[in-house]
């Protein structure tokens, strides 16, 4: 009976530990990536958008349909009889009718539905862009915020064995109890701090979920911390690739333009159209069998699409203002961006990381010390928290660092960091 139940816990066990393993994935920057392009919801449906907008480029380059008029006589009220298909007793009249639009408005609307599919890609680029940023700065956010953990981790289970040792010898009467009492708050302290770390990479994680398009998953992060020589890169060459690639700036850009084509098809709009008629009359006219070719044109006496037309102008010159606008901003944002990634690197570069790597053979010299109580319990927190904050201002240096790197690519519209 033991066995069954102890084979029974094995297995609880085992299927705990299954269940945790498929929740939680080991993801590299280029896995995350490529999961994002092929599963992000918003990238599909962005997609679909653009889909939509080229049925409507479609639908532009369609002509008009022609309209026919059949009108029969059902009763003949002279003979008093039914109107049938006898030339003596019936009537019959066929009208053929089509629309020639003229001044080119159908090309001129196709183009414009054409600026319209350009305009949603670009749309769609911009929403790239934005989750792009959005998932590598989650993504280091997240590996750092990882990194700090470990560091907390580190701490609390050799203080934990400390805080065990001293209970001992506090029960056996050999040490005060304020030195106790002072440990175990300080690692109460410790775990406050990582549980607040926690929720961080809760959220974190909870926003990679969905810009991958997977629920419920936990991660661990496999990343390097990039080299970069930011003394490559020229201010003059960072702008130009900003004006080439930055997906919102072309939309401005196709924005005027659209407005331009807007205004040549209002001004195309005030030319009236023709329509050319053929009827067919059997009885009713001064002849039997008559045919007639007829065409008809509305007279632009009062409406000359005059107040469209206005607009239309109004609405380029707008445009073309805030593309200069939007062009300085761009300026500046790249320049902002560029003058911080060189400040996080250069503070980054002035950090000595080789402290943290020390940390295993300091922590062993400051425990045997004191055990020998060659220093107090005060000395022994303060370097435990000396250590702490040490590495984890290198995590942040790091974190900043690709955070300003991420800025920047951002600012450019193409990653170049």
């Amino acid at each position: 009976m033991k066995r069954i139940h102890y084979a029974f816990l094995w297995l609880c066990l085992f299927t705990v530990r299954l269940a945790s393993a498929q929740d939680t994935l080991h993801l590299t920057l280029p896995q995350a990536e490529e999961q994002f392009t092929r599963n992000n919801l918003q990238l599909i449906a962005a997609k679909m958008g653009i889909s939509e907008s080229k049925a409507y480029e479609l639908q532009a380059s369609l002509k008009p349909n022609p309209t026919v008029y059949v009108e029969h006589m059902p009763y003949n009220t002279q003979k008093k009889e039914l109107g049938g298909f006898n030339q003596n007793n019936a009537q019959q009249f066929i009208q053929f009718q089509q629309l020639i639009e003229v001044a080119g408005k159908r090309n001129k609307r196709v183009e414009l539905a054409r600026l319209n599919t350009e305009q949603a890609q670009n749309q769609s680029l911009v929403l790239l862009r934005d989750l792009q940023y959005a998932l590598r700065t989650t993504f280091y956010d997240l590996y750092y915020l990882q990194q700090q953990v470990k560091v907390y981790d580190d701490e609390i289970g050799t203080l934990q064995q400390t805080v065990n040792l001293y209970q001992q010898q506090y029960d056996k009467g050999n040490v005060p109890l304020r030195d106790l009492a002072r440990l175990k708050a300080y690692l109460f302290n410790l775990n406050t701090e990582k549980q607040q770390l926690l929720v961080s990479i809760a959220d974190d994680e909870a926003d990679l979920n969905v810009l991958i398009n997977t629920a419920g998953k936990h991660f661990i992060i496999e990343a390097n911390t990039p080299l970069a020589n930011l003394n490559l890169l020229r201010f003059d060459d960072l702008l130009a690739q900003a004006e080439a690639n930055r997906s919102d700036l072309n939309a401005v850009k196709t924005g005027v333009k659209l407005e331009n084509q807007n205004l040549i098809l209002q001004k195309a709009l005030a030319k009236p159209d023709v329509t050319l008629q053929f009827s067919y009359d059997r009885n009713a006219g001064y002849i039997p069998n008559y045919f007639g070719l007829g065409a008809s044109i509305s007279l632009p006496f009062f409406n000359k699409n005059q107040g469209n037309i206005e607009a239309a102008h109004i609405r380029t010159q707008s445009a073309q203002t805030t593309l200069q606008a939007y062009q300085l901003q761009v300026q500046q944002n790249v320049f902002t961006s560029y003058s911080k990634a060189i400040q996080a690197d250069k503070m980054y570069q002035t950090f000595d990381n080789r402290f943290a790597t020390d940390f295993s053979k300091l922590i062993d010299g400051v425990l045997l010390n004191y055990k020998k109580q060659n220093i107090d319990v005060v000395e022994f927190i303060d370097f435990f928290d000396s250590y702490k904050s040490t590495v984890i201002q290198f995590n942040q240096l790091q974190s900043n660092r690709m955070k300003a790197f991420e800025d920047l690519n951002y600012a450019v519209g193409k990653i170049i960091l």
